[in-house]
């Protein structure tokens, strides 16, 4: 019988994941920190959430909730929990009680400006994939951007201030652009680069006005990478895309395209700071610190599980930049400012 490597289960998952699948956890944990940082929240494909003290991360409370979760959370004011499910559902949670208060389906991508109680999300209907800007309170819409049909978004997120929608489209063929193979001598993010720009590909980076859709700026580019897991946050006017594979780009109005990667190999979870000053992406057993606006990085190791190898899915972050990172081993990994591990917490 044919040997299955890890690496080669990665990439099958990988494939799996860009497909319908796109949501599931595929065997990990969500994550949110309370905006008073006293409260944690988890869930993951056990359909189980749960409710820690972020002091001693004792879990205070369990709450059945029946689906996968893929994302979680807060207003700004504690008092709801969002949470998307991997069906397209987007759950509002009353935290008073743990009790599901709203559901709104097709509702993906959840991106969240926790200053203005805003949340924009995909729906991606085949007439044309359209992003609706919600109230969290009470998940009435304020706003909405729709795509021409056949235009389709592979990320989105707003700004800090929830002013600003970035959306990278999904890229398409494109015969203005050249075909050739890489020469073998290129490396790296040179090499990167050159493939990149002659793979006969482009997307479009889109920036919109919140609430009202008005269109601010779009760039055409040859960023064309895999598109699994990508998440988009501003850094200043430019956008900046964070993907799966780990070649991820800074974009700005003029269209210049900056190519960076991180320290993980790849980026199975990625989360940042809610004023996306702090990017947390994290792999196979290891995780990376970065300050956003400089790209300075640091790396960090967990303590090591026996068996099957444990690899990040979400990270939240607090005002001092401790980070919170949950993994397909159902822990917590504590992360302290600046980006050293600390200490790692068992979620049963």
């Amino acid at each position: 019988m044919k040997k299955i490597t890890i690496l080669g289960l990665v990439g099958m998952i990988s494939v799996f994941a860009s497909a319908p699948m796109a949501g599931t956890p595929l065997g990990g944990l969500a994550v949110a920190l309370s905006p008073d940082e006293d409260t944690l929240v988890t869930a993951g494909d056990n359909r189980t959430l749960y409710v820690l003290n972020a002091a001693d991360m004792e879990i205070v409370n369990r709450v059945w909730l029946g689906t996968c979760i893929v994302k979680l959370d807060f207003d700004k004011d504690g008092k709801v929990l969002l949470a998307e499910a991997s069906d397209g559902n987007l759950l509002s949670i009353d935290t008073t009680s743990w009790q599901v208060a709203g559901n709104r389906p097709k509702s993906e991508k959840m991106s969240v400006a926790r200053a203005v109680n805003r949340v924009a999300v995909l729906n991606p209907d085949h007439n044309g994939h359209s992003i609706s800007f919600l109230d969290i309170s009470d998940l009435s819409e304020q706003g909405r951007v729709t795509l021409p049909k056949g235009q389709k978004v592979a990320a989105l997120g707003l700004d800090a201030a929830g002013e600003r929608l970035g959306i990278l489209t999904e890229s398409v063929n494109d015969e203005s652009e050249p075909k050739e193979p890489k020469p073998a001598d290129l490396r790296g993010l040179e090499g990167d680069e050159f493939r990149l720009k002659h793979d006969g590909k482009t997307t479009q980076f889109l920036v919109f006005k919140v609430p009202s859709g008005e269109p601010l700026w779009e760039q055409k580019t040859y960023y064309s990478p895999s598109m699994t897991g990508m998440k988009v946050l501003f850094d200043g006017e430019a956008g900046v895309a964070v993907n799966y594979s780990d070649l991820n780009a800074k974009i700005t109005p003029e269209g210049e395209v900056s190519l960076f990667k991180l320290d993980n190999g790849f980026n199975y979870g990625t989360g940042f700071s809610h004023d996306q000053s702090i990017l947390l992406t994290g792999g196979l057993a290891k995780g990376t610190y970065t300050k956003v606006g400089a790209v300075s990085m640091m790396t960090f190791s967990p303590d090591r599980l026996q068996g099957w190898p444990e690899y990040f899915k979400d990270f939240a972050i607090s005002e001092d930049g401790t980070a919170y990172g949950a993994t397909s081993g159902y822990r917590i990994v504590t992360v302290k400012p600046g980006g050293m591990f600390a200490k790692s917490t068992p979620i049963f």
